[in-house]
């Protein structure tokens, strides 16, 4: 059986939706020559068609387009344990079927509730097992690359993150900027009321109940059913990191 490949990452890049610092120095062919050839006194001239290799530095957030957040972004400790950096996390979690839950009635600002998630597990008509790869479709990512990105899109309560882990889902995923709300609605909460609750609850969630999640997923629209697929996610192995960059994918049999 053949099978075909849905790209559900977006760009590592600089625009108006990365508010991160983001950089990346060029070396191309004909400098890396120059370069390579003052090792050993020779030239450019020294290489077929006079040219190198390429190179790239870069100087970037573990957050910066697509990512996996591991439970040590969450807090030090998660479910009273050291929380697990990118690198300590099971692979077994980045592979799995995967579920998409379409809640794109929600408003920017607002949050995906409990009520939100059970009714669009009910639509799919599939029940979630241990180790799903769970999806969450907002819309949102049409934002992608403009400064709406940062502030157009709902977040996950903690109640509704809650209720996929407690199903024993490992790894979530989410096609907007951020899992929880946008920043100025979460702070703005804060200020009201006082009440640090409202302050990325979903995160925090990670604390009290292991799991990851990813950040700045597209293309969830493309799938062609919400379930009957497989994703694969694994994240760049950063040695204690709390992110690393992903490229998401969903693999669908024909």
């Amino acid at each position: 059986m053949g099978y075909r490949i849905i790209d559900l990452s977006v760009r590592v890049e600089e625009n108006a939706g990365e508010p991160a610092p983001y950089k990346v120095e060029h070396t191309g062919h004909s400098e890396g020559a120059d370069r390579f050839a003052r090792q050993f006194d020779g030239s450019r001239k020294d290489f077929p068609d006079e040219e190198f290799l390429n190179m790239e530095m870069i100087t970037a957030s573990t957050h910066t387009g697509t990512h996996l957040d591991a439970p040590l972004h969450f807090g030090s400790l998660s479910e009273g344990q050291p929380a697990s950096s990118i690198d300590q996390i099971p692979l077994e979690w980045c592979y799995g079927d995967g579920v998409v839950l379409d809640v794109t009635h929600k408003q920017a600002g607002e949050f995906i509730e409990t009520q939100d998630i059970e009714q669009a597990i009910d639509r799919t008509g599939y029940k979630l097992k241990p180790l799903d790869i769970v999806l969450i479709r907002t819309g949102a990512d049409r934002h992608w690359g403009t400064p709406q990105y940062l502030t157009d899109y709902p977040g996950m309560s903690k109640e509704a993150t809650k209720l996929l882990t407690d199903r024993g889902i490992r790894v979530m995923g989410i096609d907007s900027y951020g899992f929880d709300r946008p920043f100025r609605d979460m702070i703005g909460d804060y200020k009201r009321t006082g009440d640090n609750a409202y302050l990325f609850p979903a995160h925090f969630w990670g604390r009290e109940q292991t799991y990851c999640h990813m950040e700045r997923m597209t293309n969830l629209d493309q799938l062609p059913a919400a379930y009957g697929f497989k994703v694969a996610c694994f994240p760049i192995k950063l040695g204690g990191a709390g992110a690393a960059w992903v490229r998401a994918v969903a693999i669908i049999g024909e």
